[in-house]
């Protein structure tokens, strides 16, 4: 119920709103106050700290090892370096009625660091709105790493001895058990079934290997269920499951003519209806009770029609970028260690956008310059059992996250709501707000009003998270902020390939100025701040423009070479003020970066995220000879540090161990 309470005081603030700069393209409906996405302000805080999720999460086999010692194949079967998703939805008390199994996240939930939130997501939302379903979900998977290959034969491969026998050893890992996979997933399916008894209704295995998991899960709860039979029909949950009912859908990607035929569409789409028509009649005849959520209708005199559903804004974090979950894929892998996304205007694999359709015969020809790596190992700040591709795994780290900004939210939105583009920003807008904050709202020592430094802001969805803010955490720690402290970027959108003249021209335009500083009053009537610094020219060009009373405001130059000079004489300045703070200021600021804490970024935020200088990057292309910043692409890289992290057998715990001698003694 938490996150539905903060919502509901949200949207009870939020009656007053929204005089908003109407786009042109699809983003009307991403920044309207109502609409298919609901409000643009909403989000998803995480798992209540709480609660048994972050301990179920923080308690994720080693995959990486484990899956190796089982598959014994060469090379990876688990795409790991983007980490782990492990589910899309509610995880409150009875908040639960539709439960859905898939097999994995691809490229895009690990950018949104959500399950289901690309093309089979996408399909799966219109799938529950039919049932009138659009938010007392929750979405898991068999796995909650990626793999490679398939998980399912298809064609030649059915024929190829060494296909089938690592499928054998890939169903056991899967749906045996004796697999640490398994009791691992069941612990958290259990979890869910613990805390929404009262409410789970239905259960929808996506694809083989949702269906042999929704399968698996209903034996071990004494039911009798096969994953042909969800393929028929349904089966009847006993026990704890005894008032569920559980359904099988094809996996959409099964619409493809290379896995299942030239008729593999048509197929779908009446495989969809006809599930759609039994989860009607188990509602028509009370065989289960679903409810349908508030202010959703349904019509089951209509057939259900298959396509796509955009995500709720509410299912994801804070700052992830708006083109997630909006209509079908939006990313695509760049390498084994990069990971690319697009706007609404781009197209999957660079292919051109003409007349409104990607043209494969075309393609954008896109380069980027990724910046060095600040880091060449692992942060010390890093726990011996943390792993560099997840969140922090230690019982100190696992809670360490922000859970969002609550009731500022929508006035960090309605900040980014004006016509950015008409002002000169030539970032798509779909991408929403990149990053507009970081740090503590209420608990602000220190208010700083900071350019942006990087593009990692994209993708960690908090202001100054690349090597400007790394340096600027530095300097915090110097002065003894080391948490009291709030940042603001100066515009809430990608402005790097601006001259300065122009980004001041685009900060001090009255609308953004005035929203701008509505967001700073609010957090300076609190009470709690004691300086004021600025970042930046165009954040120190704000600061002279406005009115701070007492507050002492120090500026500080972008954190270029040879910046060291300069914020050693503002931390002296700083110094003379006699300020407390939160912590030992230092005798003077080092000229390094510092990691940025855990505690501000999002939950699930991989381990190297804010720790190796700036990870992303905007594309460039050539047009009439001269190199410009491409406005529809941008794209994360994992640090060299990360990607060539090692584990093996050694590395697993004694329950690993022991589950990996039980397949060593099992019959395939």
């Amino acid at each position: 119920m938490r996150s539905l309470l903060v919502m509901a005081a949200l949207l009870l603030a939020s009656f007053s709103i929204v005089n908003c700069a109407k786009f042109t393209s699809k983003g009307d409906r991403h920044i309207s106050s109502f609409g298919d996405r609901g409000y643009a302000w909403e989000y998803d805080p995480g798992a209540p700290k709480d609660s048994k999720w972050p301990d179920l999460f923080a308690e994720t086999p080693n995959f990486r090892a484990f899956g190796k010692a089982v598959l014994q194949g060469t090379g990876e079967k688990f795409r790991w370096i983007f980490g782990p998703m492990w589910y899309r939805g509610r995880l409150g008390k009875n908040e639960v009625k539709v439960f859905v199994i898939g097999q994995e996240g691809a490229q895009d939930e690990n950018v949104s660091n959500r399950s289901f939130t690309g093309s089979t997501g996408t399909r799966m939302q219109k799938f529950l709105n039919y049932l009138g379903i659009d938010r007392s979900y929750l979405f898991m998977n068999t796995f909650v790493y990626t793999i490679t290959g398939q998980y399912s034969l298809f064609g030649e491969d059915a024929k190829d001895p060494k296909k089938v026998e690592e499928l054998k050893r890939l169903l056991w890992l899967a749906q045996d058990e004796s697999s640490i996979v398994v009791q691992h997933r069941h612990k958290m399916f259990d979890y869910m079934l613990e805390q929404n008894e009262e409410t789970l209704s239905l259960v929808i295995g996506v694809g083989t290997a949702g269906k042999d998991s929704a399968a698996t899960w209903v034996r071990s709860h004494g039911g009798k269920c096969s994953s042909s039979q969800l393929s028929r029909g349904y089966c009847t949950g006993t026990g704890k499951l005894k008032n569920v009912r559980v359904i099988g859908v094809s996996h959409p990607g099964a619409a493809s003519a290379r896995n299942g035929g030239d008729d593999a569409g048509a197929r779908l789409r009446v495989d969809f209806n006809n599930k759609a028509q039994i989860v009607a009649d188990l509602i028509k005849n009370k065989e289960i009770k679903l409810d349908t959520d508030p202010d959703m209708k349904r019509d089951f005199s209509k057939d259900f029609r298959y396509g796509y559903a955009a995500i709720p804004h509410r299912d994801f974090a804070f700052g992830t970028p708006w083109v997630m979950g909006n209509e079908g894929t939006t990313s695509n892998r760049r390498g084994q260690n990069s990971i690319q996304v697009y706007s609404e205007n781009g197209c999957y694999n660079n292919t051109q956008r003409i007349d409104g359709r990607c043209k494969e015969e075309t393609v954008h020809r896109l380069t980027y310059s990724d910046p060095p790596s600040l880091l060449n190992s692992a942060p010390s700040d890093m726990d011996k059992v943390d792993f560099p591709n997840e969140s922090p795994r230690s019982v100190n780290g696992r809670r360490l996250y922000d859970e969002g900004p609550g009731k500022y939210s929508k006035m960090l939105i309605d900040y980014f709501q004006q016509p950015y583009s008409s002002l000169g920003v030539t970032a798509h807008e779909s991408f929403g707000p990149n990053g507009i904050y970081r740090g503590r709202f209420d608990e602000a020592a220190v208010f700083v009003l900071a350019d942006q430094q990087s593009f990692d802001d994209m993708f960690s969805g908090r202001a100054l998270s690349g090597a400007g803010g790394q340096y600027l955490q530095s300097f915090l720690n110097s002065m003894g902020a080391s948490k009291s402290y709030f940042i603001l970027r100066s515009l809430p959108v990608d402005t790097m390939d601006l001259s300065d003249e122009e980004r001041k021209s685009v900060a001090m335009n009255p609308g953004v100025f005035d929203l701008r500083d509505e967001i700073i009053q609010s957090v300076i009537k609190n009470g709690k701040t004691q300086i004021v610094l600025t970042l930046g020219d165009v954040s120190k060009a704000i600061a002279e423009k406005m009115k701070w009373g007492s507050l002492p405001v120090v500026h500080l130059t972008a954190p270029e070479k040879g910046h060291e000079k300069q914020w050693n004489s503002a931390l002296a300045e700083v110094k003379k003020l006699g300020l407390t703070l939160d912590s030992k200021p230092s005798p003077s600021y080092s000229g390094s970066v510092s990691v940025i804490p855990r505690e501000d970024l999002p939950a699930y935020t991989r381990w190297w995220m804010g720790t190796s200088g700036s990870r992303a990057a905007r594309a460039q292309e050539t047009v009439s000879g001269k190199k410009v910043y491409n406005g529809d692409y941008y794209r994360v890289i994992a640090p060299r540090w990360a990607s060539s992290w090692r584990t093996s057998v050694k590395d697993l715990n004694a329950d690993e161990l022991k589950s990996l001698e039980k397949f060593n003694k099992s019959e395939l």
